[in-house]
């Protein structure tokens, strides 16, 4: 009795044992793919939103005021040239000094105190940002401040990060697309830092499709360039390789008039 007790307690598994076994390990793996899927999901909507949201604000201002928030001398077009913002530096320190971090109150600035391309928008305290802190960052935040259209108390620099730990950025895009008229100049949210497969659908939710990142309202830029410059295709950085679907890109998102698409 005692030796058969020992040469049960030494055999292995079972056929069935391990299938049993098999099977539950892959639902387990089933289980954590699924639940990563949907936090994806929620954070591409988490963008999706921001960009909406974003633009929401933005056409309110006008409803109250007549111009786009930024756009200080009211020409159409908002002055911060945004497509000039860094794009290759995977860090956003850089970018993150460009918004104001205070709460202090906005209020409009002396046509004697600030650069004449400022004159008209929210300036903090009345008086302007240096050249050294700021090129034009916060006006279309500091218009909505004063407008009441945002709070206070709640920093540029935390209202402007997205969802992927960077920030965006409202202003005009130089289009280098190749179809419009040569330096043309639209207003634009562009997202800096995002992963290839959040933009995606990004461009699947806004665009109706991710086919081409060089067409629609939601646009791949180049890394390397400071200008509308477009990767034709998703998975390119510039050399056109193929990369992971993580790889970093930045998103421009064309609220107000589309460039033209070149299709040769």
């Amino acid at each position: 009795m005692k030796k058969l007790t020992s040469t049960r307690q030494q055999r292995g598994f079972t056929l069935v044992e391990l299938s049993v076994v098999l099977v539950v390990v892959g639902l387990l793996f089933a289980a954590v793919v699924k639940g990563q899927e949907v936090v994806d999901s929620a954070k591409s909507q988490k963008l999706i939103n921001d960009i909406k949201s974003t633009e929401a604000l933005i056409q309110k201002y006008v409803q109250l005021k007549s111009r786009m928030p930024g756009d200080c001398n009211a020409d159409g077009l908002i002055d911060f040239p945004a497509d000039q913002v860094a794009r290759t530096d995977l860090a956003n320190g850089t970018r993150a000094n460009l918004y104001d971090y205070s709460t202090t109150q906005k209020t409009y600035a002396s046509a004697a105190a600030i650069a004449t391309v400022q004159e008209g928008c929210a300036q903090i305290n009345g008086t302007a940002y240096t050249a050294a802190d700021d090129v034009g960052t916060n006006n279309w935040l500091n218009d909505l401040k004063l407008a009441g259209l945002v709070s206070d108390s709640v920093p540029n620099r935390t209202f402007a990060k997205q969802v992927n730990e960077d920030f965006l950025f409202v202003g005009n895009v130089t289009d280098k697309g190749g179809a419009s008229a040569n330096n043309a100049q639209y207003n634009a949210i562009i997202v800096q830092n995002v992963p290839q497969w959040m933009a995606r659908q990004v461009a699947t939710a806004i665009n109706g499709t991710d086919a081409n990142s060089n067409r629609g309202r939601v646009r791949q830029l180049k890394r390397g360039t400071t200008d509308g410059t477009y990767e034709q295709l998703w998975s390119s950085i510039d050399t056109d390789t193929d990369v992971m679907r993580d790889a970093m890109v930045s998103v421009v998102y064309f609220f107000d008039r589309i460039p033209a698409t070149n299709t040769n």
